[in-house]
């Protein structure tokens, strides 16, 4: 539940409309229509999850796919026939190509933007430069998203979805919540703060049960997990932020009139 709730805030679903509107006001109506979409879908997968196992039974969807991950369209299946199992199918393959396409291109940007044209180039990156970089980064993305989900092909999808969510929380809402809130917060706090919420996430997550289990066939490895919960929003969300805030407070660099610039950005829209 930490990593949903806290982690939507932090979802490149939600971010990039703070990046793609006109003004602030249409940022913050953009922002509620987003959320509350994603809120619905939530509520949607409980009556889906629940109605699979009502109506295909469990041992069905564990035939079909051992990790569970053809429960709505067996459920379509048996409620609608072919042609609601087809409908179902064709929008979860739209779906995921969507997802992916916007995932590709926040990346993308981020990369030309923010790591090559204000760190590397030092602001001096020509738009021309910038969108090279993007291509390369869009390709560069693509190509390991496809080698990360060769390996994670017969893991459960909504598991992947939780971790996608404990890594939003972990790295990016402490930096998006202190940038809001603390005038003293600055680079160094924020690269702390992001490689904290991601290295503990992950590594948490590479020895929770999902990766090695005394189940044959349950997970990556056979054996008895060091960490026991299966997400661990619980524990890296707040090494996130503490490690944000160590990180600021051991860093003397401070922009007092960079907070305000972005402060009043914030509340007025102006540019």
């Amino acid at each position: 539940m930490i990593a949903l709730l806290l982690g939507t805030a932090g979802l490149p679903h939600i971010l990039m409309r703070f990046f793609t509107v006109k003004d602030a006001k249409t940022a913050r109506s953009s922002v509620i229509w987003a959320t509350w979409i994603v809120g619905i879908f939530y509520v949607m997968t409980i009556f889906l999850g629940f109605g699979a196992a009502a109506f295909v039974g469990s041992e069905a969807i564990k035939r079909s796919n051992a990790a569970g991950n053809m429960a709505a369209p067996l459920l379509a299946q048996v409620l609608g026939g072919d042609v609601l199992m087809s409908f179902v199918s064709a929008v979860a393959f739209a779906t995921i190509l969507a997802v992916v396409a916007g995932l590709v291109l926040s990346g993308a940007s981020a990369f030309a933007h923010d790591i090559y044209g204000q760190i590397i180039k030092k602001g001096k990156a020509s738009e021309k430069q910038q969108m090279k970089a993007a291509k390369y980064a869009a390709l560069g993305v693509s190509v390991l998203s496809i080698l990360l989900a060769l390996f994670a092909q017969n893991l459960n999808v909504a598991f992947l979805v939780s971790l996608a969510f404990c890594v939003a929380a972990s790295a990016n809402l402490p930096v998006i919540v202190y940038t809001i809130y603390w005038k003293r917060f600055n680079t160094t706090g924020a690269m702390s703060g992001m490689l904290a919420g991601l290295l503990s996430s992950l590594i948490l997550v590479a020895i929770s049960p999902n990766v090695i289990s005394p189940v044959e066939g349950a997970a990556f490895f056979k054996g008895d997990p060091i960490f026991p919960l299966t997400n661990p929003a619980l524990i890296s969300v707040p090494i996130g932020f503490i490690g944000a805030a160590i990180g600021t407070v051991l860093s003397s660099s401070q922009d007092a009139k960079r907070y305000a610039e972005v402060k009043v950005k914030a509340n007025t829209g102006y540019r």
